[in-house]
């Protein structure tokens, strides 16, 4: 039979699992960021080779 857990060691447990979902959590936080930056600056690329055409096409 198992034994039942004492209240100590279900807050232990329990704040163990809430530091492993905040990691990941932050880990995703990162990714997103990250992801988010690149597409900045494909988008900043992008706009400024439009300029690029523009003033050539006005030339």
């Amino acid at each position: 039979m198992s034994e039942p857990i004492s209240r100590e060691k279900s807050f232990e447990i329990l704040l163990e699992r809430l530091i492993m979902m905040v990691g990941k959590s932050n880990e995703r936080h990162e990714h997103l960021y990250n992801r988010v930056l690149q597409l900045e600056r494909i988008l900043l690329e992008e706009s400024s080779e439009n300029l690029r055409e523009k003033k050539s096409f006005i030339s």
